[in-house]
């Protein structure tokens, strides 16, 4: 359920090297800096969407796992938390774009509920629908994958 990036691994005492890389219906967490505040990153692989909490929120995985049941009740998959990495370049580029918006439209860690809106609300070229080439945000992607269509949702090739 969670990947975890090298950084984000470390900060949670995870061994990186040790958590196989995968793909799928997970959550890649990612750990940014809001001037000295640590910061999760926490993005769904298949729509992009985007919560974002204070790491010191979290003492362990578990605990994000639960915060992810709690706030995304779409999220479909609601077993066992497991934990891997994700090394693909295409959502990690994605990623990176979205930490740019954050130091563009500078957010502080008071206004985690903007900075949420803001990610969530911008079209992001992981994506977009190779039919109607249109890019779509999170918000879109999460109608989608609730009414199951998610063909295109997540893949390079839209």
């Amino acid at each position: 359920m969670l990947d975890f990036t090298k950084r984000s691994a470390q900060r949670f005492n995870l061994h990186w090297k040790d958590l196989p890389d995968r793909r799928g219906d997970h959550w890649k967490i990612e750990v940014e800096m809001f001037g000295r505040v640590p910061m999760l990153l926490i993005v769904h692989e298949q729509t992009l969407f985007t919560l974002v909490r204070r790491k010191s929120q979290f003492k362990t995985p578990e605990k994000l796992a639960d915060e992810i049941r709690l706030c995304c009740s779409w999220y479909k998959n609601k077993g066992e938390t497991t934990f891997g990495r994700n090394s693909e370049r295409h959502f990690t580029g994605n990623i990176t774009e979205m930490k740019r918006i954050i130091r563009v439209m500078d957010f502080s860690p008071e206004r985690i509920n903007g900075l949420e809106m803001a990610i969530n609300q911008c079209p992001f070229s992981y994506l977009r629908n190779r039919e109607t080439k249109r890019f779509h945000n999170p918000f879109d992607a999460v109608i989608l994958y609730e009414k199951g269509e998610t063909s295109w949702l997540g893949s390079p090739e839209g």
